[in-house]
Protein backbone atom coordinates (compact mmCIF):
# COMPACT_ATOMS: atom_id res chain seq x y z
CA UNK A 1 0.00 0.00 0.00
CA UNK A 2 2.79 2.40 0.93
CA UNK A 3 4.66 1.76 -2.33
CA UNK A 4 1.45 2.32 -4.30
CA UNK A 5 0.74 5.64 -2.56
CA UNK A 6 4.34 6.71 -3.07
CA UNK A 7 4.09 6.05 -6.81
CA UNK A 8 0.84 8.03 -7.01
CA UNK A 9 2.52 10.90 -5.19
CA UNK A 10 5.57 10.92 -7.44
CA UNK A 11 3.35 10.76 -10.54
CA UNK A 12 1.42 13.77 -9.28
CA UNK A 13 4.68 15.65 -8.72
CA UNK A 14 5.78 14.73 -12.24
CA UNK A 15 2.66 16.14 -13.92
CA UNK A 16 2.57 19.22 -11.70
CA UNK A 17 6.18 19.93 -12.69
CA UNK A 18 5.12 19.65 -16.32
CA UNK A 19 2.35 22.20 -15.74
CA UNK A 20 4.73 24.57 -13.94
CA UNK A 21 7.36 24.36 -16.68
CA UNK A 22 4.72 25.06 -19.35
CA UNK A 23 3.34 27.98 -17.33
CA UNK A 24 6.88 29.36 -16.92
CA UNK A 25 7.38 29.15 -20.68
CA UNK A 26 4.17 30.99 -21.55
CA UNK A 27 4.77 33.41 -18.70
CA UNK A 28 8.22 34.22 -20.06
CA UNK A 29 6.66 34.94 -23.49
CA UNK A 30 4.01 37.23 -21.97
CA UNK A 31 6.52 38.97 -19.72
CA UNK A 32 8.93 39.66 -22.56
CA UNK A 33 6.48 40.93 -25.17
CA UNK A 34 3.60 42.40 -23.13
CA UNK A 35 4.94 43.46 -19.73
CA UNK A 36 8.59 44.53 -19.89
CA UNK A 37 9.19 47.91 -21.53
CA UNK A 38 11.58 46.44 -24.07
CA UNK A 39 11.12 47.03 -27.79
CA UNK A 40 10.65 44.08 -30.17
CA UNK A 41 12.40 45.15 -33.41
CA UNK A 42 11.10 42.12 -35.34
CA UNK A 43 7.59 42.44 -33.96
CA UNK A 44 5.69 40.26 -31.50
CA UNK A 45 5.84 36.60 -32.60
CA UNK A 46 2.55 34.69 -32.65
CA UNK A 47 1.55 33.00 -29.41
CA UNK A 48 0.58 29.83 -31.31
CA UNK A 49 4.21 29.17 -32.24
CA UNK A 50 5.34 29.46 -28.62
CA UNK A 51 2.51 27.17 -27.51
CA UNK A 52 3.87 24.41 -29.73
CA UNK A 53 7.47 25.06 -28.79
CA UNK A 54 6.41 25.01 -25.14
CA UNK A 55 5.15 21.45 -25.45
CA UNK A 56 8.57 20.35 -26.74
CA UNK A 57 10.36 22.28 -23.99
CA UNK A 58 8.22 20.54 -21.36
CA UNK A 59 9.16 17.11 -22.72
CA UNK A 60 12.85 18.04 -22.72
CA UNK A 61 12.58 19.43 -19.18
CA UNK A 62 10.91 16.30 -17.80
CA UNK A 63 13.47 14.07 -19.50
CA UNK A 64 16.39 16.07 -18.06
CA UNK A 65 14.87 16.25 -14.57
CA UNK A 66 14.13 12.54 -14.62
CA UNK A 67 17.73 11.85 -15.65
CA UNK A 68 18.82 13.80 -12.56
CA UNK A 69 16.70 11.39 -10.47
CA UNK A 70 14.26 14.02 -9.26
CA UNK A 71 11.31 11.68 -9.52
CA UNK A 72 12.53 9.06 -7.10
CA UNK A 73 11.70 8.84 -3.42
CA UNK A 74 14.05 11.37 -1.80
CA UNK A 75 13.00 10.99 1.84
CA UNK A 76 16.56 11.31 3.18
CA UNK A 77 17.83 13.86 0.67
CA UNK A 78 18.63 17.41 1.70
CA UNK A 79 16.63 20.30 0.28
CA UNK A 80 19.79 22.07 -0.87
CA UNK A 81 20.87 19.08 -2.98
CA UNK A 82 17.43 18.88 -4.60
CA UNK A 83 17.33 22.60 -5.40
CA UNK A 84 20.84 22.41 -6.86
CA UNK A 85 19.79 19.51 -9.11
CA UNK A 86 16.79 21.53 -10.32
CA UNK A 87 18.98 24.54 -11.13
CA UNK A 88 21.40 22.33 -13.02
CA UNK A 89 18.55 20.70 -14.91
CA UNK A 90 16.95 23.97 -15.96
CA UNK A 91 20.34 25.30 -17.10
CA UNK A 92 20.72 22.22 -19.31
CA UNK A 93 17.17 22.69 -20.64
CA UNK A 94 17.90 26.32 -21.52
CA UNK A 95 21.10 25.33 -23.32
CA UNK A 96 19.34 22.59 -25.31
CA UNK A 97 16.48 24.94 -26.19
CA UNK A 98 18.94 27.62 -27.30
CA UNK A 99 20.68 25.05 -29.48
CA UNK A 100 17.34 24.08 -31.02
CA UNK A 101 16.56 27.75 -31.63
CA UNK A 102 19.86 28.11 -33.47
CA UNK A 103 18.88 25.35 -35.91
CA UNK A 104 15.47 27.01 -36.24
CA UNK A 105 17.27 30.17 -37.42
CA UNK A 106 16.72 32.05 -34.19
CA UNK A 107 12.94 31.89 -34.11
CA UNK A 108 12.98 31.85 -30.30
CA UNK A 109 13.89 35.09 -28.56
CA UNK A 110 16.95 34.73 -26.35
CA UNK A 111 15.34 36.98 -23.74
CA UNK A 112 12.42 34.54 -23.51
CA UNK A 113 14.84 31.65 -22.95
CA UNK A 114 16.55 33.52 -20.13
CA UNK A 115 13.28 34.54 -18.50
CA UNK A 116 11.99 30.98 -18.82
CA UNK A 117 15.09 29.55 -17.15
CA UNK A 118 14.73 31.91 -14.18
CA UNK A 119 10.95 31.53 -13.89
CA UNK A 120 11.03 27.75 -14.36
CA UNK A 121 13.73 27.29 -11.75
CA UNK A 122 11.91 29.53 -9.27
CA UNK A 123 8.60 27.71 -9.84
CA UNK A 124 10.11 24.26 -9.36
CA UNK A 125 12.01 25.46 -6.28
CA UNK A 126 8.79 26.80 -4.75
CA UNK A 127 7.03 23.55 -5.62
CA UNK A 128 9.67 21.46 -3.87
CA UNK A 129 9.68 23.77 -0.85
CA UNK A 130 5.90 23.49 -0.47
CA UNK A 131 6.13 19.71 -0.75
CA UNK A 132 8.77 19.62 1.99
CA UNK A 133 6.72 21.84 4.27
CA UNK A 134 3.57 19.78 3.70
CA UNK A 135 5.34 16.47 4.37
CA UNK A 136 7.01 17.92 7.45
CA UNK A 137 3.63 18.94 8.85
CA UNK A 138 2.17 15.50 8.12
CA UNK A 139 5.08 13.64 9.70
CA UNK A 140 4.97 15.75 12.83
CA UNK A 141 1.36 14.67 13.17
CA UNK A 142 2.44 11.05 13.00
CA UNK A 143 1.36 10.53 9.39
CA UNK A 144 3.38 9.50 6.30
CA UNK A 145 5.85 7.62 8.49
CA UNK A 146 7.86 4.55 7.55
CA UNK A 147 8.21 1.99 10.32
CA UNK A 148 11.77 0.74 10.67
CA UNK A 149 13.62 -2.15 12.29
CA UNK A 150 17.37 -1.83 12.71
CA UNK A 151 19.41 -5.03 12.76
CA UNK A 152 22.26 -4.61 15.23
CA UNK A 153 22.78 -3.40 18.77
CA UNK A 154 26.27 -1.96 18.39
CA UNK A 155 27.58 1.58 17.74
CA UNK A 156 26.69 1.51 14.03
CA UNK A 157 23.05 0.55 14.65
CA UNK A 158 22.71 3.11 17.41
CA UNK A 159 24.22 5.78 15.16
CA UNK A 160 21.61 5.03 12.46
CA UNK A 161 18.82 5.19 15.04
CA UNK A 162 20.17 8.49 16.34
CA UNK A 163 20.18 10.03 12.86
CA UNK A 164 16.56 9.00 12.36
CA UNK A 165 15.59 10.52 15.68
CA UNK A 166 17.50 13.76 15.02
CA UNK A 167 15.85 14.14 11.60
CA UNK A 168 12.11 13.71 12.19
CA UNK A 169 11.38 15.35 8.84
CA UNK A 170 12.67 12.18 7.14
CA UNK A 171 9.60 10.40 8.52
CA UNK A 172 11.20 7.29 10.05
CA UNK A 173 9.79 5.65 13.17
CA UNK A 174 12.16 3.11 14.74
CA UNK A 175 10.06 0.25 16.11
CA UNK A 176 13.04 -1.48 17.67
CA UNK A 177 16.40 -3.20 17.27
CA UNK A 178 17.15 -6.78 16.25
CA UNK A 179 20.16 -8.56 17.74
CA UNK A 180 22.60 -10.58 15.64
CA UNK A 181 22.05 -13.88 17.45
CA UNK A 182 19.48 -15.51 19.71
CA UNK A 183 20.32 -15.20 23.39
CA UNK A 184 22.13 -11.88 22.89
CA UNK A 185 19.02 -9.76 23.26
CA UNK A 186 19.03 -7.02 25.83
CA UNK A 187 16.02 -5.28 27.29
CA UNK A 188 17.04 -2.10 25.49
CA UNK A 189 20.01 -0.55 23.74
CA UNK A 190 20.37 3.19 23.72
CA UNK A 191 16.81 3.47 25.01
CA UNK A 192 15.43 1.45 22.07
CA UNK A 193 13.80 -1.94 22.75
CA UNK A 194 15.41 -5.08 21.32
CA UNK A 195 12.50 -7.04 19.86
CA UNK A 196 14.27 -10.27 18.95
CA UNK A 197 17.08 -11.75 16.91
CA UNK A 198 17.83 -12.31 13.24
CA UNK A 199 16.47 -15.86 13.53
CA UNK A 200 13.00 -14.43 14.19
CA UNK A 201 12.71 -12.96 10.68
CA UNK A 202 10.45 -12.59 8.74
CA UNK A 203 7.74 -13.04 11.39
CA UNK A 204 9.36 -10.38 13.56
CA UNK A 205 9.11 -7.77 10.79
CA UNK A 206 5.48 -8.60 10.09
CA UNK A 207 4.50 -8.44 13.78
CA UNK A 208 6.25 -5.10 14.20
CA UNK A 209 4.56 -3.69 11.10
CA UNK A 210 7.94 -2.77 9.67
CA UNK A 211 8.22 -1.51 6.10
CA UNK A 212 11.98 -0.99 6.18
CA UNK A 213 14.81 -3.02 7.70
CA UNK A 214 18.24 -1.44 8.04
CA UNK A 215 21.13 -3.90 8.41
CA UNK A 216 23.70 -2.08 10.56
CA UNK A 217 26.00 -4.85 11.74
CA UNK A 218 29.75 -4.86 12.25
CA UNK A 219 31.96 -6.54 9.66
CA UNK A 220 32.68 -9.34 12.13
CA UNK A 221 28.95 -10.14 12.14
CA UNK A 222 28.76 -10.97 8.45
CA UNK A 223 27.20 -14.37 9.11
CA UNK A 224 24.25 -12.76 10.92
CA UNK A 225 23.96 -10.26 8.08
CA UNK A 226 23.79 -13.03 5.50
CA UNK A 227 21.20 -14.91 7.57
CA UNK A 228 19.07 -11.77 7.81
CA UNK A 229 19.24 -11.27 4.04
CA UNK A 230 18.27 -14.90 3.43
CA UNK A 231 15.30 -14.77 5.80
CA UNK A 232 14.08 -11.38 4.58
CA UNK A 233 14.11 -12.61 0.98
CA UNK A 234 10.80 -14.26 1.90
CA UNK A 235 9.32 -10.96 3.05
CA UNK A 236 7.80 -7.84 1.50
CA UNK A 237 9.84 -5.40 3.60
CA UNK A 238 12.45 -3.22 1.92
CA UNK A 239 16.00 -3.95 3.08
CA UNK A 240 18.86 -1.45 3.24
CA UNK A 241 22.46 -2.19 4.09
CA UNK A 242 24.63 0.21 6.11
CA UNK A 243 28.32 -0.64 5.56
CA UNK A 244 30.56 -0.77 8.60
CA UNK A 245 33.39 1.68 7.96
CA UNK A 246 34.35 2.16 11.60
CA UNK A 247 37.87 0.83 11.00
CA UNK A 248 38.45 2.87 7.88
CA UNK A 249 39.08 6.59 7.77
CA UNK A 250 36.53 8.01 5.36
CA UNK A 251 37.02 11.15 3.30
CA UNK A 252 33.85 12.37 1.56
CA UNK A 253 32.56 8.79 1.47
CA UNK A 254 29.72 8.03 -0.94
CA UNK A 255 28.26 5.23 -3.03
CA UNK A 256 28.38 4.95 -6.81
CA UNK A 257 26.87 2.54 -9.29
CA UNK A 258 29.49 0.55 -11.17
CA UNK A 259 27.53 -1.06 -14.01
CA UNK A 260 24.91 -2.34 -11.58
CA UNK A 261 27.34 -3.04 -8.73
CA UNK A 262 27.23 -0.61 -5.75
CA UNK A 263 30.71 0.59 -4.80
CA UNK A 264 31.53 2.49 -1.60
CA UNK A 265 33.92 5.38 -2.22
CA UNK A 266 35.86 5.45 1.05
CA UNK A 267 38.21 8.33 0.22
CA UNK A 268 37.22 10.83 -2.44
CA UNK A 269 38.07 14.43 -3.25
CA UNK A 270 35.35 17.04 -2.74
CA UNK A 271 36.52 18.63 -6.01
CA UNK A 272 34.14 16.62 -8.19
CA UNK A 273 31.57 17.63 -10.81
CA UNK A 274 30.09 21.07 -10.27
CA UNK A 275 32.25 21.61 -7.17
CA UNK A 276 35.35 21.29 -9.33
CA UNK A 277 33.98 23.75 -11.89
CA UNK A 278 32.97 26.22 -9.18
CA UNK A 279 36.29 26.09 -7.35
CA UNK A 280 38.31 26.36 -10.56
CA UNK A 281 36.23 29.34 -11.75
CA UNK A 282 36.76 31.02 -8.37
CA UNK A 283 40.51 30.35 -8.51
CA UNK A 284 40.79 31.58 -12.09
CA UNK A 285 38.92 34.80 -11.40
CA UNK A 286 40.69 35.42 -8.08
CA UNK A 287 44.19 34.79 -9.40
CA UNK A 288 43.58 36.89 -12.52
CA UNK A 289 42.30 39.83 -10.47
CA UNK A 290 45.15 39.37 -8.00
CA UNK A 291 47.80 39.45 -10.71
CA UNK A 292 46.25 42.58 -12.27
CA UNK A 293 45.54 44.53 -9.08
CA UNK A 294 48.82 43.58 -7.39
CA UNK A 295 50.99 44.01 -10.50
CA UNK A 296 52.56 47.31 -9.24
CA UNK A 297 53.39 45.65 -5.90
CA UNK A 298 54.74 42.54 -7.63
CA UNK A 299 56.96 44.70 -9.84
CA UNK A 300 58.25 46.67 -6.85
CA UNK A 301 58.99 43.50 -4.89
CA UNK A 302 60.79 42.00 -7.88
CA UNK A 303 63.05 45.05 -8.12
CA UNK A 304 63.66 44.92 -4.37
CA UNK A 305 64.67 41.24 -4.46
CA UNK A 306 67.02 41.88 -7.38
CA UNK A 307 68.72 44.81 -5.65
CA UNK A 308 68.81 43.16 -2.21
CA UNK A 309 71.15 40.27 -3.07
CA UNK A 310 72.77 38.65 -6.12
CA UNK A 311 70.72 35.98 -7.85
CA UNK A 312 67.38 35.43 -9.60
CA UNK A 313 64.15 37.18 -8.58
CA UNK A 314 62.06 34.03 -8.35
CA UNK A 315 62.75 30.71 -6.68
CA UNK A 316 61.00 27.72 -8.28
CA UNK A 317 60.90 24.66 -6.08
CA UNK A 318 59.43 21.25 -6.93
CA UNK A 319 56.38 20.44 -4.80
CA UNK A 320 53.78 17.65 -4.71
CA UNK A 321 50.21 18.63 -5.51
CA UNK A 322 46.85 16.98 -6.10
CA UNK A 323 46.96 13.23 -6.78
CA UNK A 324 50.74 13.26 -6.23
CA UNK A 325 51.48 15.31 -9.34
CA UNK A 326 54.65 17.39 -9.13
CA UNK A 327 54.92 21.03 -10.18
CA UNK A 328 57.28 23.99 -9.81
CA UNK A 329 55.96 26.34 -7.11
CA UNK A 330 57.03 29.98 -7.51
CA UNK A 331 58.16 32.28 -4.71
CA UNK A 332 60.11 35.49 -4.45
CA UNK A 333 63.64 34.44 -3.51
CA UNK A 334 64.23 35.01 0.21
CA UNK A 335 67.38 32.86 0.62
CA UNK A 336 70.90 33.38 -0.58
CA UNK A 337 71.85 31.57 -3.76
CA UNK A 338 73.16 28.07 -3.03
CA UNK A 339 71.52 27.83 0.41
CA UNK A 340 69.68 24.66 -0.65
CA UNK A 341 72.83 22.87 -1.82
CA UNK A 342 72.67 20.54 1.17
CA UNK A 343 69.28 19.16 0.12
CA UNK A 344 65.76 19.83 1.39
CA UNK A 345 65.65 21.54 4.78
CA UNK A 346 62.99 23.00 7.03
CA UNK A 347 63.05 26.76 7.34
CA UNK A 348 63.52 27.78 10.96
CA UNK A 349 62.93 31.03 12.82
CA UNK A 350 65.87 33.38 12.33
CA UNK A 351 67.26 31.15 9.55
CA UNK A 352 70.77 32.48 8.70
CA UNK A 353 70.30 31.59 5.03
CA UNK A 354 67.76 34.38 4.55
CA UNK A 355 68.57 37.65 2.82
CA UNK A 356 67.87 40.99 4.50
CA UNK A 357 64.81 41.62 2.35
CA UNK A 358 63.78 37.98 2.63
CA UNK A 359 63.17 38.42 6.36
CA UNK A 360 60.56 41.11 5.69
CA UNK A 361 59.02 39.25 2.75
CA UNK A 362 58.53 36.13 4.83
CA UNK A 363 57.30 38.16 7.81
CA UNK A 364 54.32 39.37 5.76
CA UNK A 365 54.10 36.28 3.47
CA UNK A 366 54.76 38.51 0.46
CA UNK A 367 57.14 35.90 -0.92
CA UNK A 368 54.08 33.70 -1.65
CA UNK A 369 52.40 36.17 -4.04
CA UNK A 370 53.99 34.75 -7.25
CA UNK A 371 51.97 31.58 -6.58
CA UNK A 372 49.00 33.46 -8.03
CA UNK A 373 50.53 32.39 -11.34
CA UNK A 374 50.52 28.74 -10.20
CA UNK A 375 46.82 29.19 -9.40
CA UNK A 376 46.10 30.87 -12.74
CA UNK A 377 47.61 28.00 -14.74
CA UNK A 378 45.79 25.39 -12.63
CA UNK A 379 48.68 23.92 -10.64
CA UNK A 380 47.43 25.28 -7.32
CA UNK A 381 44.31 26.74 -5.72
CA UNK A 382 43.86 29.92 -3.72
CA UNK A 383 42.91 27.77 -0.71
CA UNK A 384 44.02 24.24 0.06
CA UNK A 385 46.65 22.18 1.91
CA UNK A 386 50.12 23.64 1.55
CA UNK A 387 52.31 21.53 -0.79
CA UNK A 388 55.49 19.87 0.43
CA UNK A 389 58.74 18.96 -1.27
CA UNK A 390 58.87 15.39 -2.70
CA UNK A 391 61.59 14.32 -0.22
CA UNK A 392 59.45 15.35 2.74
CA UNK A 393 56.36 13.68 1.26
CA UNK A 394 58.19 10.36 1.02
CA UNK A 395 59.44 10.79 4.58
CA UNK A 396 56.07 11.71 6.08
CA UNK A 397 53.89 9.20 4.23
CA UNK A 398 55.70 6.36 6.00
CA UNK A 399 55.53 7.85 9.48
CA UNK A 400 52.32 9.88 9.68
CA UNK A 401 48.98 8.03 9.24
CA UNK A 402 46.65 9.41 6.55
CA UNK A 403 49.27 11.89 5.36
CA UNK A 404 48.64 11.23 1.66
CA UNK A 405 44.91 11.92 2.02
CA UNK A 406 45.70 15.63 1.94
CA UNK A 407 46.64 15.19 -1.73
CA UNK A 408 43.00 14.48 -2.63
CA UNK A 409 42.60 18.25 -3.11
CA UNK A 410 44.62 20.80 -5.03
CA UNK A 411 47.37 22.51 -2.99
CA UNK A 412 46.72 26.11 -1.93
CA UNK A 413 48.51 29.39 -1.30
CA UNK A 414 46.83 29.46 2.10
CA UNK A 415 44.85 26.92 4.06
CA UNK A 416 42.83 26.12 7.16
CA UNK A 417 45.95 25.00 9.02
CA UNK A 418 47.84 28.20 8.18
CA UNK A 419 45.13 30.59 9.40
CA UNK A 420 45.06 28.62 12.66
CA UNK A 421 48.74 29.35 13.26
CA UNK A 422 50.10 26.03 11.94
CA UNK A 423 52.71 27.19 9.46
CA UNK A 424 56.43 26.71 9.15
CA UNK A 425 58.10 24.65 11.88
CA UNK A 426 54.89 23.51 13.67
CA UNK A 427 53.56 20.01 14.58
CA UNK A 428 52.88 18.25 11.31
CA UNK A 429 50.25 15.91 12.78
CA UNK A 430 48.11 18.91 13.73
CA UNK A 431 48.45 20.40 10.27
CA UNK A 432 47.28 17.13 8.73
CA UNK A 433 44.16 17.12 10.93
CA UNK A 434 43.32 20.67 9.87
CA UNK A 435 43.94 19.85 6.19
CA UNK A 436 41.64 16.82 6.33
CA UNK A 437 38.98 18.85 8.13
CA UNK A 438 39.13 21.37 5.29
CA UNK A 439 38.80 18.69 2.60
CA UNK A 440 35.84 17.05 4.37
CA UNK A 441 33.98 20.33 4.89
CA UNK A 442 34.93 22.22 1.74
CA UNK A 443 32.58 24.88 0.40
CA UNK A 444 33.05 28.12 -1.47
CA UNK A 445 32.01 30.00 1.67
CA UNK A 446 34.71 28.13 3.62
CA UNK A 447 37.29 29.29 1.05
CA UNK A 448 36.12 32.89 1.38
CA UNK A 449 36.33 32.65 5.16
CA UNK A 450 39.91 31.32 5.01
CA UNK A 451 40.97 34.07 2.59
CA UNK A 452 39.52 36.70 4.91
CA UNK A 453 41.29 35.15 7.90
CA UNK A 454 44.52 34.97 5.91
CA UNK A 455 44.72 38.75 5.68
CA UNK A 456 44.34 39.17 9.42
CA UNK A 457 46.19 36.12 10.75
CA UNK A 458 48.89 35.19 8.27
CA UNK A 459 50.12 38.52 6.93
CA UNK A 460 50.36 39.84 10.51
CA UNK A 461 51.38 36.60 12.22
CA UNK A 462 54.19 37.32 14.71
CA UNK A 463 55.34 33.68 14.46
CA UNK A 464 55.92 33.91 10.71
CA UNK A 465 59.31 32.75 9.53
Amino acid sequence: MFAKNRQIFLTAVFFLDAALVYAAWIGAYALRFYVLPVAAPLGVPPLSAYLWYGAVVVLISLLVLRTLRLYRSRRTSRLGAELTAIAQGMTIVMALTALGSFFLRGELARSVLLLFSVAGTAALWLHRLLIRLSLRALRRQGRNLRHVLIVGTGPLALAVAKKMKENPDFGFEVKGLVSARAGEEASAAGGIPVLGSVGDFPTLAENAGAELVYLALGRAEWEAEQEALDRLSDSTVAVRLVPDLARAFTLNASVEDFDGTPVVLVTESSEQGWNQVLKRAFDLLGSMLGLIVLSPLLAALAIWVKLDSPGPIFYAQERVGMNGRRFRMLKFRTMRVGSDAGGPQWTTKGDPRRTRGGTILRRFSLDELPQLWNVFVGEMSLVGPRPEQPAFVEQFRGSIPRYMLRHHMKAGITGWAQVNGLRGDTPLEQRIEYDLHYIQHWSLFFDLRILALTIGRVFRDPTAI
